[in-house]
């Protein structure tokens, strides 16, 4: 019974460890150095989005790259949890229309070894899960998308 009790347990987690694995490929993110430049390479999940692990003042977080959204989008959730301030409240258009979230600044955000401090982000009480990671940040690198992969790098 134990034997089975335990087999039942590893498969569990095994198929988690991959549908987390399809969902968020790239969940441990190496920065590699090229002629002084740092980079790093995500591989497209297959929903086909970007998704990476990265931290907001030293917090665990997904992102969800997104170069439609002009700023950071914070879920009100994970910003009460880390102790981001809501500043003014300020109008924002998304997909389900226009809706209001709160100014905040972030002290760091990072992926990998590539970090962005003092930055300009919002809290949006309509977001649940990913952090949206827009061009407040991703405006300080090269972007390039090629075969399933995003390479963002130092310009």
């Amino acid at each position: 019974m134990g034997m089975w009790a335990t087999a039942i347990a590893l498969a569990v987690l095994l198929v988690n460890q991959q549908l987390e694995r399809n969902r968020n490929p790239n969940n441990r993110v190496i920065t590699s150095s090229e002629n002084g430049k740092r980079s790093i390479t995500l591989e497209r999940s297959r929903y086909g989005h970007y998704l990476v692990t990265g931290t907001i003042n030293n917090a665990e977080v997904d992102f969800l790259v997104d170069t439609g959204a002009t700023s950071v989008s914070i879920p009100a959730v994970f910003a009460d949890k880390i102790g981001l301030q809501r500043g003014a409240p300020i109008q924002i258009s998304t997909a389900n229309g226009i809706s209001v979230a709160y100014q905040t600044r972030i002290d760091s955000l990072q992926i990998g070894d590539l970090e962005v401090r003092n930055a300009t982000a919002h809290i949006n009480p309509g977001l649940s899960d990913e952090v949206l990671l827009g061009m407040s940040i991703l405006k300080h690198y090269e972007l390039v998308q090629r075969d399933g992969t995003l390479i963002i790098r130092e310009p």
